[in-house]
């Protein structure tokens, strides 16, 4: 409690903290989610160079400023930085940019798919999903050679979750759960395994129990949608009954995507 009244001094309810760890329906307010994650950027500080992480900071800022007049131009340009800039510095540089660089691909997924360019869509895709891939090798060989930069099972996590998206946001949202490109990633990336293994240190994940869960039942896999849904109630035995909604996300029952998961449970 102390170390948060030093990023938000008015204080919070001991009881307050408590009801949004125990009950993931309840949500927080802005000054109160503000201050928490400013606590978590101060305890769990990010790995990446400082230049790297202001370069992800401009485009996030640059992307939230909707009536930016060059906007699509300025992107372009950050674009252009980046396909030379990443070749330069150490493996951890590099996986940052290469990062954010499949994040500025991926971004551009779901317009091009609303409009139908589906070459120029299959290009953005192909692009997000190879510059992710480089990013995940280079920090997978940091981790295995033990330098003195730690990157944790949580970031490659967020890798192998963002390297997801780039198929998911590649189809429309009817076809998104029925799509055999999608059930072959599934099969043969290593999504499941990386989530397992988070959910190994940190248990009170229910985002990736949920997400585990959801595709584990997508994909059919009765073994992994038992692991997942019991992770699901570790983390809150609210789950236990499937119509509940934590917030942000609707019932499990009321998912066509976790329907398969439900009739194994039940």
């Amino acid at each position: 409690m102390q170390k948060i009244d030093l990023v938000y001094p008015a204080g919070i309810d001991p009881k307050t903290l408590t009801a949004l760890y125990r009950k993931p329906h309840h949500k927080a307010n802005t000054q109160i989610s503000k201050a928490i994650l400013q606590l978590h950027d101060q305890q769990f500080p990010s790995p990446f160079p400082a230049d790297t992480q202001a370069l992800l900071n401009i485009y996030n800022r640059l992307l939230s400023c909707k009536k930016h007049p060059s906007l699509d131009q300025d992107i372009k340009d950050f674009m252009l930085f980046l396909s030379s800039d990443l070749n330069f510095g150490s493996d951890l540089r590099k996986a940052r940019l290469h990062w954010l660089k499949a994040d500025m691909h991926l971004d551009q997924l779901p317009t091009l798919r609303n409009n139908g360019q589906l070459p120029a869509l299959s290009q953005q895709k192909k692009l997000a999903l190879d510059h992710y891939l480089q990013a995940y090798q280079l920090l997978e060989g940091i981790k295995e050679t033990q330098q003195p930069v730690s990157i944790d099972d949580f970031t490659l996590y967020k890798l192998q979750q963002n390297m997801l998206a780039c198929h998911l946001n590649a189809l429309h949202s009817d076809k998104r759960y029925t799509d055999a490109s999608l059930k072959h990633y599934l099969s043969h990336s290593n999504f499941i395994q990386s989530s397992k293994r988070v959910l190994h240190t940190e248990p009170y994940q229910w985002i990736i129990a949920r997400n585990g869960l959801r595709f584990s039942s997508i994909n059919k896999n009765n073994q992994d949608c038992d692991f997942f849904y019991r992770a699901l109630i570790r983390a809150n035995h609210a789950f236990k009954d499937f119509n509940y909604a934590p917030n942000g996300a609707p019932p499990i029952m009321h998912s066509a995507e976790f329907q398969w998961a439900i009739a194994q449970l039940s």
